[in-house]
């Protein structure tokens, strides 16, 4: 679990800034933990992605950052992308088209982190769909009570996927008393277009004294910002989103309750391109997603139980103007049954149980002959939570996956927790996580041969895994928190493209086949601290060093900062608020793989405000990259990296 003495060195050499304020937050640590006056967290965050089952921050068993609904309205987030901007860990990767963006936790691949509604995985489209980030707007931003981000394998609860780790989005219970509130909005962007309106809604409340119902939506409308050097293209494509929730709870009898849930977005996407052959036109994208669940929670005297039946459909088309052919449409679709048991045994020892039968199917014209394909995956798992004495906690897992093309998988885990004094806290652990193939890769029937290349799959491609070691020390106080992980991470059998032939043309296309390509090596270290200052001050921040490596090359993976770290100062007395923010993003490594170059640095400055007019009257306010801060005159190379030029936001926000 230690980093190699020329990752520290390199890191010596390259974050002076970043050690300083290691060196203040340790200092700050020693001097808060000499006068504290109280030994206990204020209000506990209470996490579930981490285990399964509820704990306090403190007692959870991997490392957690939690983003609260507050967070999310202070920086006016309209997915969950802009929510989680700033937790430890995360970091960004360009997708290559209007301006999209996909999230790594860890330095690890987009596709090795799971995204997650209520515990529920969602069809995470980066893997299978080129340049695309989907994944963000499932759920509407209004009904978000807070969002888990998990760095580290999570496979052994969540299985394929979950390499990095998982953001689970936990979206707000019905009330038993009727209560919400309405939020609209809008913002302007320095440059040639971006400006968008938006707003929403959330209610819930009791229809009788057994069933009650919460409903949820939102809308975003931006236009596409134009690029500077070309304006007949869109640097950032525009958006019109809508995307609704509604769930009813029933409590037929007391600890049974019976949730059907229903969630719908539907988007449109849009930028001005030209095409290889110079032709200018609008390029369109039309996304339709919805999910299905009916869950049984039920609590039968020692042993609780959960019974859930789900299905997730995922569509997009494209349309193109001027004659331009648009690419293929595809869809995907989940259809899945899980359950689980936990229960307790004597004092020590707290068991769950569970498993999965889910089917994978799509549709695709390169999946021949009829342009469909499927899989199905088989799962159980068993975790034991150990309470060894009443300060030492370890959780150990096991999960065991079949899956009907690339064969068997088995995933454990275990993680120890030790409460060394009432502040202090040690942990670390072990864990294993793996992707499967997707329907396009694992199928030896698919042949994708769209624009100048053609793409096989290949039935004997293996899933990519991971083994994770990590370990840390946390400071918990009534008015100051502190953490740092280091964390070592080896990934085998990466998936990718094996150029495998040319077919002549005119024009000639080259021919690629879904292989096992690689393996990567991740060191790093993380750390975090917040601290509640007098006069209603909050400072708080977050550092990532990195070591990123593709093992076979030596080289830097692309796309990874090798310093990252963020700030805020927040500030609330009576009914003002305000906050500033402040990001640096590290050098990294961009370019093509044939020729990768190094990026410079560069940093981001935000602020916030608000007022309460009233006790149910809110507005907000602020100014994101406020040095409008514009990555292609930093450097050639962020072609595929966008940030959000000077946007200045307003919204105003009514709960009864």
């Amino acid at each position: 679990m230690s980093v190699s003495k020329n990752f520290c060195g390199e890191a010596l050499r390259r974050s002076r800034t970043i050690l300083t304020i290691a060196a203040l937050c340790v200092a700050a640590v020693l001097t808060a933990a000499a006068h504290a006056d109280a030994v206990e967290h204020r209000l506990p965050d209470l996490v579930v992605s981490a285990s399964g089952t509820a704990h306090e921050l403190r007692d959870a068993p991997a490392a957690v950052s939690v983003v609260s609904r507050e967070e999310i309205e202070a920086k006016g987030a309209e997915n969950v992308i802009d929510a989680i901007r700033d937790t430890t860990g995360v970091n960004f990767i360009g997708q290559g088209l209007g301006g999209r963006t996909a999230v790594s936790l860890r330095g690890m691949n987009p596709d090795h982190t799971l995204f997650l509604v209520n515990g529920l995985r969602l069809i995470g489209t980066d893997s299978w769909i080129g340049h695309s980030d989907y994944q963000f707007d499932w759920t509407p931003i209004d009904g978000v009570e807070r969002i888990e981000v998990v760095r580290g394998p999570m496979s052994v609860l969540y299985g394929s996927d979950a390499l990095g780790g998982v953001v689970n989005v936990i979206t707000a219970r019905p009330a038993d008393r009727w209560q919400g509130d309405v939020r609209v909005g809008g913002g302007a962007v320095s440059g040639s277009g971006g400006d968008f309106v938006s707003g929403g809604f959330n209610a819930s409340g009791p229809i009788t004294d057994t069933l009650r119902i919460g409903l949820s939506a939102s809308k975003l409308y931006k236009s596409p910002l134009k690029l500077k050097e070309d304006p007949r293209v869109s640097e950032i494509e525009g958006k019109d989103v809508e995307a609704a929730n509604i769930l009813l709870s029933w409590q037929p009898v007391a600890a049974h309750t019976i949730d059907l849930e229903y969630r719908i977005s539907q988007e449109e996407r849009w930028r001005d391109n030209t095409s290889r052959t110079g032709v200018v036109h609008r390029d369109y994208y039309d996304i339709d997603r919805d999910q299905k669940i009916a869950t049984w929670n039920a609590a039968w005297g020692p042993a609780n139980t959960r019974l859930r039946v789900w299905e997730s459909e995922f569509d997009v088309s494209n349309r193109r103007t001027n004659n331009v052919a648009p690419t293929r449409p595809q869809s995907m679709t989940d259809r899945a049954v899980d359950g689980k048991v936990d229960f307790g045994v004597g004092r020590a020892h707290w068991f769950t149980v569970g498993g999965e039968l889910r089917k994978e199917e799509m549709e695709n014209a390169g999946l021949l002959p009829d342009g469909k394909d499927d899989a199905t995956f088989k799962s159980v798992y068993v975790q034991d939570e150990i309470s060894l004495a009443e300060p030492l906690l370890l959780t150990v897992g096991v999960r065991y996956d079949h899956h009907s093309i690339f064969g068997d998988e088995v995933s454990p885990r275990a993680y120890l927790v030790w409460h060394a004094t009432r502040n202090w806290t040690l942990r670390g652990g072990y864990g294993e996580g793996f992707r499967a193939p997707t329907l396009k890769q694992a199928s030896p029937n698919y042949e994708g041969a769209e624009g100048p290349h053609t793409f096989f799959g290949n039935a004997d491609i293996k899933a990519e895994t991971s083994r994770t070691y990590e370990g840390g020390v946390a400071y918990w106080g009534d008015r100051f928190d502190w953490e740092a992980t280091v964390f070592h991470t080896d990934v085998k059998d990466l998936i990718g493209w094996t150029q495998i032939g040319v077919e002549p043309g005119p024009p000639p296309r080259t021919l690629y086949l879904a292989d096992n390509t690689s393996e990567a090596r991740i060191r790093g270290i993380e750390s975090s601290f917040s601290w509640a200052l007098p006069a209603g001050f909050v400072l708080g921040g977050n550092a990532t060093l990195l070591d990123p490596e593709n093992r076979e090359t030596g080289d830097k993976l692309r796309g990874r900062p090798l310093q990252r770290y963020n700030a805020r100062l927040g500030w609330k007395g009576g009914p003002v608020g305000a906050g500033v923010r402040f990001e640096h993003v590290g050098r990294q490594v961009l370019g093509t793989a044939a020729a990768p170059e190094t990026a410079p640095d560069y940093q981001l400055w935000h602020a916030n405000v608000s007022y309460d007019i009233t006790g149910n009257l809110r507005l907000t306010g602020g100014v994101d990259n406020i040095a409008n801060k514009r990555l292609r005159e930093e450097s050639p190379l962020f072609t595929s990296l966008v940030e959000q030029p000077r946007t200045v936001r307003l919204a105003l926000r009514g709960s009864f």
